[in-house]
């Protein structure tokens, strides 16, 4: 059994290096529009919610082109982002609606009554402080030495005081301003000149594309969880489903963030696909361009 460690990790290093390889073909799309406010947050994974004002979101398809998010692209109604598979997003994306309306959002409802505040906002510090690895790993890639130092000087001050329930170096000023979202791998893809691709939306996982699809799993591979035993060894247990437990109870735990955004983006929009298709390239960029 302990041959089974080089075969898988061959494996998992061989996936990352095609979709490298097939994204460095793809160009960017909608390099020439100006950066805006981030739009939309947590729909894409860890990053907290957003001040008031963040999202401006049109009821009307005639909306202002100089518009933080509009329904549409303002270049001559052409689409922010290729969506070649628009059919199959819009399947899961009606999905995910169905899903998070019926399900998740009854679900953290029930656990927002029953569980006190502390105890939510500690999982929540736990969680982050948990993803340190991602956030470090892709400021080093990135080139922000800087900012993986704060990030690192953070890590360890989170977890020597609190085991990282509390987040007590938010009262330090950092040495430079960090992204409270962190960075992950697909705005490192970003960072190195790597388009989007086409625009995806995956069940229950929401909006992304096809840099960013092969950027999560990256980031899953930097995930302390990820490695609680992913290839077991000689008489040692497989912990793969307790890890897939923790992860998803810490980001079941944060839906809180998304709730308000998602409602009111539903609420708004003419057409909720296209918003949360625009909103998540105008997020997505600004993160790499920050």
């Amino acid at each position: 059994m302990c041959n089974s460690f080089p075969s898988r990790w061959e494996t998992a290093a061989c996936f990352l290096l095609l979709g490298l390889f097939c994204l460095c073909d793809i160009p960017a799309y909608a390099a020439h529009a100006v950066p805006v406010q981030p739009p939309l947050s947590a729909v894409y994974g860890n990053a907290p919610a957003l001040r008031p004002g963040a999202v401006t979101v049109h009821p009307s398809a005639q909306t202002p082109i100089e518009a933080d998010l509009d329904d549409y692209d303002s270049d001559q109604g052409q689409p922010s982002i290729a969506d070649p598979f628009e059919y199959w997003n819009r399947f899961w994306f009606h999905f995910n609606d169905i899903f998070f309306v019926y399900v998740a959002k009854p679900a953290y409802r029930a656990w927002e009554y029953i569980t006190p505040q502390d105890v939510r906002s500690g999982l929540k510090n736990f969680f982050s402080n948990l993803l340190f690895p991602v956030r470090f790993l892709n400021n080093i890639l990135q080139f922000r030495f800087m900012e993986a130092g704060v990030e690192f000087g953070r890590f360890i001050i989170n977890t020597t005081t609190s085991v990282g329930f509390s987040d007590v170096a938010k009262r330090n000023k950092p040495v430079v301003p960090i992204d409270p979202s962190g960075e992950d791998f697909g705005q490192t893809l970003g960072y190195w000149g790597i388009g989007h691709g086409f625009y995806l939306v995956w069940p229950f996982v929401g909006p992304s594309s096809l840099r960013d699809t092969f950027g999560r799993v990256g980031d899953m591979l930097a995930e302390p969880t990820f490695w609680l035993n992913p290839w077991p060894l000689l008489y040692q247990p497989d912990y793969r489903e307790l890890a897939w437990g923790i992860s998803s109870g810490l980001r079941f735990n944060a839906l809180g963030d998304v709730l308000p955004l998602y409602d009111d983006l539903n609420a708004a929009a003419v057409d909720p696909y296209i918003a949360m298709r625009e909103a998540y390239v105008n997020f997505r960029k600004n993160q790499v361009l920050h």
